[in-house]
């Protein structure tokens, strides 16, 4: 089984393929509708269980750097969820939709690298000896929220999970 630094790595590399494929549907607009809610799916469940377990242990061990580092990644968090719920609540599609959600990914992309070079290297430090039971209750519930909650494809609107 994964630890929770393992599976957030992973969360970060599956949402980077699921955008390289929506890159490169060039011209292909239903290919493109499709990805959007698989992404805000997978970003929604990832952020929740940071929130929700993986954060809380940070701040708990990195006392007030990881509680500036939770503040920042929060923030971040903040703005996907808006981006999300915009797409998630909206009928347009086209060039409105595409730089609605170029924005969100271009969010995503320095919220990864950010976590990626700061909290996480110092997550690995500080909790090391809890890194595995994190992972497995990360993984307990994503199983969960993975189960109860897919992406509606056909639609175009994605998760109920609360973003």
């Amino acid at each position: 089984m994964a630890n929770a630094i393992e599976l957030i790595k992973s969360d970060h590399r599956k949402v980077e393929q699921l955008y390289k494929r929506y890159q490169s549907a060039n011209g292909q607009t239903q290919q493109k509708q499709s990805s959007i809610p698989e992404i805000c799916h997978e970003l929604a469940i990832h952020a929740q269980l940071e929130e929700e377990i993986f954060y809380p242990a940070v701040e708990r061990k990195l006392g007030r750097e990881g509680a500036e580092l939770v503040n920042e990644a929060l923030k971040e968090h903040d703005e996907m969820k808006r981006a999300i719920s915009k797409l998630q609540a909206s009928t347009f599609a086209g060039p409105e939709c595409d730089r609605v959600f170029q924005e969100l990914m271009k969010g995503v992309q320095h919220h990864v690298k950010e976590e990626e070079s700061e909290m996480l290297p110092q997550a690995e430090q500080h909790l090391r000896s809890e890194l595995d039971r994190i992972g497995q209750e990360m993984q307990q519930k994503k199983q969960q929220l993975t189960s109860s909650a897919q992406p509606n494809k056909s639609s175009g609107k994605g998760t109920s999970l609360s973003v």
